[in-house]
């Protein structure tokens, strides 16, 4: 049932027609609000930005999208648990869909190869890797034999409800795969998250020289999530832990963005480039232009966050808000092939995507949705 439910709900006739992803971000949109729907939306990276909407359409919302060469992947997340493949050339077919096992509730798919790619599976404590190249759901054996799977049990703090591993966000880098660890204990309290390194060729750990357990870097952020990379830096942003008002619970500000050397894996070091205590609201997500120039979200309330430029290279270098981006609902902000900042807004009336030139901070276009962006990311189909 979930299969033939990938195969998209509106049929309309622009969700048969090949997609021209020659260059484009793919991005996925969701209707949270009441959980209803959600699609898979590509627009050209350069003007005019052409947009082909409403694709890989279903009834239920959490989902993120990953490509590779020729093909995008919707990821089901919670309540779905499964990952389904399509090809830009025909995007309303699903070439196969495989559960990531029950409650598994995937984070993120990245590829070392056209055969070979990891899958980030949260509230799981191994990471899968498999073979994304199978042509059919009868393959689900050599999809993902299992054999090779990465162990992250060392980071487990409550073996009950297999807590405090929780991959959340990776990043292959010269042959290395690049894991963080969000690390929630069974109540969702931030712990000590980790930086994993896992070697591609061998599907190893490598040791970090960071504090027990396993092998990973202990990181000063908590709740980290999102991860980007410039030169030998990895910069890594957490949430801190959010208000609750049921609980009574204020925001705690014990995140921030965190950069990490790996230029030496024998001997990692690292900088908090951003403390949020100090900003004062908690950052959600990053966005490094240059080895000078960044871009952050910040959290103020819920559909309240700001755009707050700073320097990679300095510490407690958090500067002005971005003009035009204080108070709004900001899903997301992303580098694009161009060099300009894509930031997804979302609006009950107006979801959209705005790019942004970072040397002008001047808008370049904005990009109207039918749903709210919740993640991109950008492909290259030759």
């Amino acid at each position: 049932t979930a299969f033939l439910a990938g195969c998209g709900s509106s049929g309309s006739d622009n969700t048969v027609a090949p997609v021209d992803c020659t260059d484009c971000a793919v991005v996925a949109s969701n209707v949270f609000t009441d959980g209803g729907s959600s699609g898979i939306d590509f627009i050209d990276s350069s003007a005019p930005f052409d947009t082909q909407l409403e694709y890989a359409e279903q009834d239920l919302s959490d989902i993120r999208v990953a490509t590779h060469g020729e093909y995008f992947y919707r990821i089901g997340r919670f309540n779905q648990d499964n990952v389904t493949k399509y090809a830009f050339s025909a995007p309303a077919t699903p070439i196969w869909q495989f559960s990531m096992g029950s409650f598994a509730n995937p984070y993120d798919m990245i590829f070392a190869s056209d055969t070979k790619a990891y899958i980030l599976r949260w509230a799981e404590s191994e990471i899968w890797t498999v073979d994304p190249s199978v042509t059919s759901n009868l393959d689900e054996a050599l999809f993902h034999p299992g054999t090779s799977d990465i162990d992250l049990s060392a980071y487990i703090t409550d073996t009950v409800n297999d807590s405090g591993a929780n991959a959340a966000s990776g990043i292959i880098v010269n042959d290395i795969l690049y894991v963080v660890l969000e690390s929630l204990d069974e109540n969702y309290v931030p712990e000590t998250g980790y930086l994993v390194a896992i070697d591609t060729a061998t599907d190893a750990e490598l040791d970090l020289n960071g504090a027990a357990p396993g092998n990973g870097y202990a990181l000063s952020v908590l709740n980290a999530g999102d991860i980007d990379v410039q030169g030998t830096d990895i910069f890594i942003t957490g949430k801190g832990r959010y208000a609750s008002a049921s609980a009574g619970r204020p925001v705690e500000l014990t995140g921030g963005i965190e950069k990490i050397d790996i230029s030496d894996l024998n001997n990692v070091t690292s900088t908090l480039l951003i403390d949020d205590d100090d900003v004062g609201v908690q950052v959600t997500s990053s966005a490094i232009v240059d080895a000078t120039t960044g871009y952050t979200i910040a959290y103020n309330a819920w559909q309240d966050s700001d755009i707050v430029k700073f320097d990679p290279s300095t510490a407690d270098s958090a500067g002005a808000t971005l003009t035009g981006y204080t108070g709004i609902d900001l899903r997301f902000v992303s580098v694009g092939p161009n060099g300009n900042l894509w930031i997804g807004v979302g609006d009950a009336a107006n979801p959209r995507i705005d790019v942004v030139d970072p040397t002008t901070e001047t808008l370049v276009e904005s990009i109207s949705l039918t749903r709210n962006p919740a993640s991109i990311r950008f492909a290259n189909n030759p």
